[in-house]
């Protein structure tokens, strides 16, 4: 309250002693982050010149109750258009995070601004969005601006552009949106204060628009119709990873006046992207309109963030022809100017009219990529590949990512789109900035051929283009799995063959004989580290047994997994990928059973043969189907018997010299199919009600009769209000027993819905059928104006006229004529016997008074009604 007191005190000084007191043409606030929660407010405003108004400070509202004269640091005046630029400066320092809104107003605008009504008494204000959290990573800086927010020109009839040349310091997203101009304490203008300017003598004063990315302003259609001055506030918002994290809200002021010359016409410019550290140079080339009249010099002018860097600023070397004027863009980006959000850099053709130069925008958007990873080699190592790569020549690299696909890929090498994840690429590994050496280990298999890209991320994170991609095979150094199958199933006395190839390429110079094999295993799926075989030691590598069958294990509940290791003398030479055994089980369904299984092996399993016991528990198995998923779906099934079943793998390495094709059997497997499948929801349900003898009648119709076949009962479910959770009602058995009659409630208003249950075994519940409603009828609750208590046995109690319904209780109060209250209750029959509800004594005869709050009960709940009147006693006796 204190800040707003000292505003309107200012104001009242304002008015007391600046009788013409309308100078404010355009304005903006920006800010800059300083440290902690310290920020510093820069304010700039476009004012009249000529005006005998004038501020050397203003006062600046933080947004969080507290609020500075900031003193006015600069001020720049162009006699030529009436105009005096003004620059303000405030530091603050918040208290804790927060969203602030920053504003200023100054009374007042200048006069006759078109589409402000009366703008010499209207207010100028403008305001700035600042969020401080945690979670936006780093502070936040507000957007700044190439050009200050000072009143432009327009020409009747001719199209005219207008562009901010804003951009953010910290790399943020931009949009833009036209919106109203806002008065005294920053409220918007109401309609019948403001207009956009192209509504200004609607619909004959062209079409003015902004275009949400670029920024760029146009009033074209043919353009503005009117002459005059006209207001408009451009605000453009800050994005941060999709989240608006601030905004600036620039009112600027447009002249618009006859003339004779067109605008300059730019040659379009095609968006374009960058690599850090290499060079970016064109020529822009804008045109006299060859329907302007007179020589009208041509002159080409641009900015962008790129040319406020400190470091490797961009550089553009204006033009100026007649007709023709060409400039020249030159920029070596370096990786810090890497960012995900282009840059856009915006070019400005101004002709040189004496009275009014027109302008032509162009809008150009360039991406900055790091550059890739080089010199990519592959090393292939026993069952591993060893990747080398140069170090990236940007400093500010935090990470590096290395992706694999399992052969070569064929793509578009487009540093600037091309992503490594998009064209079929897998992340498998990342190391740290000071490492350029990556070790593959992760499950490889002999002849597979990989393919390797190496991305570098900066501090940023942002990615560089990828690297060439380098491909190799794992050398055959090593043994390889070719077999784990299912001799017999058993929980105590299953077994296991296990087979292996001998590696072909062995480097018997580091790895001379005698040689031996140790073999390992685990429960599961997972890697085999638990050594249960060592081989025979011989110095020749041929002749060694490469089958091991495990005997004397529980094959039934679980899949086993095996390596097999080579060993030269005590040296270990290399050990293989792990291979599981394949596990099936069954998933039981109503009359079907799904058949799944899982195997974990290094070679490719490209089909898989499902056999099926026939009869059950005769031991022969008979091929059921054929299939390259890992589930086969048993239909046709008798419920509640058992089925068995079995899987045979063919698989493959793309390496020659190994077994081919790999035949593994499964163990045994048994299920029983059962109903797990609800039957669908009873449809159509229909609903009607007798209020008279408060009844409600239900029916639908038979599942039986159209999706389902083994409905058996329905089940019930009620809530007497809606917004309630239903309660279970009733069962009723019998698939043709679609109709019910509830009653007994004092009330019908409620909801139904109806669930369909398949046969007692099972069990099984349909979802909820549609729901039905009803409500009560409007029912009537009468109370008479007289009553005797004299004991005669006739009209004793007073009470509503009878019968009445669905009244569910009420608020009954009876007071005399001083007001004092004599009887209440909530009982809707009331009964009253005409008493003091304090001494028990029988009444006067007279008159009283009531009030009644009735509660009726309605589907919606307890409806309240609110009557009063007088009752009169006669007759009283004890």
């Amino acid at each position: 309250m204190i800040v707003r007191v000292l505003s309107i005190f200012l104001i009242a000084f304002l008015g007391a002693n600046f009788t013409m007191a309308t100078h404010n043409r355009a304005g903006e606030i920006t800010y800059e982050h300083i440290s902690g929660n310290t920020y510093r407010f820069t304010i700039k405003t476009c004012t009249k010149e000529s005006s005998e108004a004038d501020r050397d400070f203003l006062t600046l509202n933080y947004g969080d109750g507290d609020a500075d004269t900031v003193q006015r640091v600069s001020e720049d005046i162009n006699f030529l258009y009436d105009v005096k630029v003004n620059t303000y400066i405030g530091t603050h320092t918040y208290t804790g995070p927060g969203t602030y809104l920053i504003w200023f107003h100054d009374p007042n605008r200048n006069i006759d601004v078109n589409n402000v009504v009366n703008s010499v008494d209207k207010f100028f204000c403008v305001e700035t969005e600042l969020i401080i959290s945690p979670f936006l990573g780093s502070p936040n800086n507000s957007v700044l601006f190439d050009n200050c927010p000072c009143p432009t020109l327009a020409c009747v009839q001719q199209p005219w552009y207008y562009n901010s040349l804003a951009y953010d310091p910290d790399g943020d997203s931009l949009s833009y949106e036209l919106v109203f101009c806002k008065g005294e304490f920053c409220v918007d203008f109401s309609p019948q204060i403001y207009q956009y300017p192209d509504e200004f003598n609607a619909p004959s004063n062209g079409n003015l628009t902004v275009d949400p990315v670029t920024g760029t302003v146009s009033w074209v259609g043919p353009g503005p119709q009117i002459t005059g001055e006209y207001n408009l506030a451009l605000k453009i918002y800050e994005w941060r990873s999709g989240v608006k994290i601030g905004s600036v809200l620039r009112d600027m002021q447009i002249t618009v006046t006859t003339c004779q010359n067109e605008p300059p016409v730019i040659d379009p410019v095609e968006d374009t992207c960058v690599v850090a550290g290499s060079l970016i140079e064109f020529d822009v080339t804008a045109n006299e309109d060859p329907l302007s009249p007179g020589n009208h010099f041509v002159t080409l002018t641009a900015g962008g963030e790129p040319y406020n860097f400190t470091s490797n600023p961009a550089t553009f070397t204006g033009g100026t022809g007649d007709p023709t004027a060409v400039g020249t863009f030159t920029w070596i980006p370096d990786c810090g100017a890497v960012r995900r959000s282009e840059y856009a850099m915006t070019f400005i053709a101004e002709d040189s009219d004496p009275q009014v130069p027109l302008k032509d925008i162009e809008t150009w958007n360039i991406s900055v990529v790091a550059p890739p990873v080089t010199n990519l080699s592959a090393l292939p190592i026993g069952t591993s590949i060893q990747l080398f790569w140069d170090a990236n020549p940007c400093t500010n690299v935090g990470y590096y990512k290395i992706f694999r696909s399992s052969d070569s890929l064929i793509y578009t090498d487009d540093c600037c789109s091309t992503r490594p994840e998009e064209i079929g690429f897998d992340l498998v590994g990342t190391v740290s900035a000071n490492d350029t050496t990556y070790i593959d280990s992760d499950d490889l298999v002999i002849g597979i051929n990989y393919c390797y890209v190496v991305v570098a991320v900066l501090d940023n994170d942002e990615e560089s283009c990828m690297s060439e991609q380098v491909c190799t095979e794992l050398n055959f150094e090593v043994p390889i799995m070719t077999n784990v199958s299912i001799l017999s199933t058993d929980v105590a006395t299953g077994s296991d063959t296990v087979m292996w190839a001998r590696p072909k390429e062995l480097d018997t110079v580091n790895f001379p004989g005698p040689y031996h094999y140790r073999l390992y295993k685990t429960e599961g799926f997972g890697e085999a580290n638990t050594l249960i075989y060592t081989g025979p030691t011989n110095a020749d590598i041929t002749v060694l047994d490469t089958v091991f069958i495990e005997n004397n294990i529980n094959t039934q509940d679980t899949a086993h997994s095996y390596a097999v290791e080579l060993y030269s003398g005590q040296f270990p030479v290399g050990k293989s990928s792990s291979a599981s055994s394949i596990f099936v089980s069954t998933i039981p369904n109503d009359n079907e059973l799904n058949v799944i299984w899982s195997v974990n092996a290094p070679w490719v399993n490209d089909t898989f043969y499902v056999y099926k016991e026939v009869p059950t528990g005769s031991g022969t198995f008979n091929l059921l189907g054929i299939t390259t998923d890992t589930f086969y779906l048993d239909t046709g099934l008798i419920n509640q018997q058992t089925y068995c079943y079995k899987v045979l793998s063919h698989g493959h390495y793309n390496e020659d010299g190994v077994i081919d094709p790999i035949l593994n059997w499964s163990q045994v497997a048994c299920g029983i199919p059962w109903d797990y499948t609800p039957p669908c929801p009873p449809g159509n349900p229909q609903i009607d009600g007798d209020c008279d003898f408060e009844e409600v009648y239900l029916q639908w119709e038979n599942p039986n009769n159209s999706c389902a076949d083994d409905v058996m009962s329905y089940n019930l479910y009620y809530t007497p209000f809606t917004g309630q959770a239903f309660q279970y009602l009733t069962t009723l058995q019998g698939a043709s027993n679609v109709t019910f009659t509830d009653g007994g409630k004092g009330s019908i208003a409620g909801c139904y819905y109806i669930t369909a249950v398949d046969s007692a075994i099972y069990g099984n519940e349909s979802l909820p059928s549609d729901t039905v409603c009803i409500d009560n009828c409007d029912g009537v609750y009468e109370l008479p104006n007289v009553f005797t208590p004299n004991g005669d046995g006739e009209n004793d109690l007073y009470h509503p006229i009878f019968p009445y319904k669905f009244v569910e209780k009420v608020d009954f109060k009876v007071f005399n004529r001083w007001g004092q209250l004599v009887f209440e209750t909530e009982n809707p029959n009331i009964m009253w016997n005409g008493r003091d509800m304090e001494n028990g004594k029988l009444l006067t005869e007279g008159t009283y008074f009531y009030v009644c709050k009735i509660f009726t009960i309605k589907l919606a709940g307890l409806i309240d009604t609110d009557v009063q009147g007088t009752v009169n006693i006669r007759n009283p006796k004890e």
